[in-house]
């Protein structure tokens, strides 16, 4: 009778998930090492607040408005409604007066882009800079 001998399997060394792996671990300390560099040469200074008033300054915040822009290309400012020429008007005397004024704008999904840009173009035109989009939730 014959017995077969079994001979025992040699094992592998895969080679290619060990490659991705390397290359991996090589990106990422490339990319950390990377970003270290930069910082070190950044000249950036943070701002500081200012804790004192002066004598007969009051700590005020800054003047805010919301500006709602339907569908129907109307524009409602803090409830009364405008046309993009009367906003104009309206948002420029205000930047005469308030240039520090917030200016959220505000549009439901079914509002065409081209009207919140233009809600932001009547903004930059009355020189109010600091504004904020909102989307309305319908």
């Amino acid at each position: 009778m014959r017995i077969a001998r079994h001979t025992p399997k040699r094992g592998r060394v895969e080679i290619i998930p060990m490659i991705d792996t390397i290359l991996i671990l090589l990106i990422f300390y490339m990319s950390f090492s990377t970003f270290s560099a930069s910082e070190r040469r950044l000249a950036a200074r943070m701002p500081e607040y200012q804790t004192h008033l002066m004598p007969g300054q009051r700590d005020v915040p800054p003047p805010e408005i919301t500006i709602y822009v339907r569908s129907s290309g109307e524009f409602v400012v803090n409830g009364v409604p405008y046309e993009s020429s009367t906003l104009r008007d309206s948002l420029t005397t205000l930047g005469l007066v308030a240039p520090e004024t917030r200016v959220v704008i505000e549009a439901d999904p079914a509002t065409k882009y081209q009207m919140v840009i233009t809600a932001a173009d009547v903004c930059a035109q009355a020189k109010l800079h600091r504004l904020a989009f909102r989307p309305v939730q319908s």
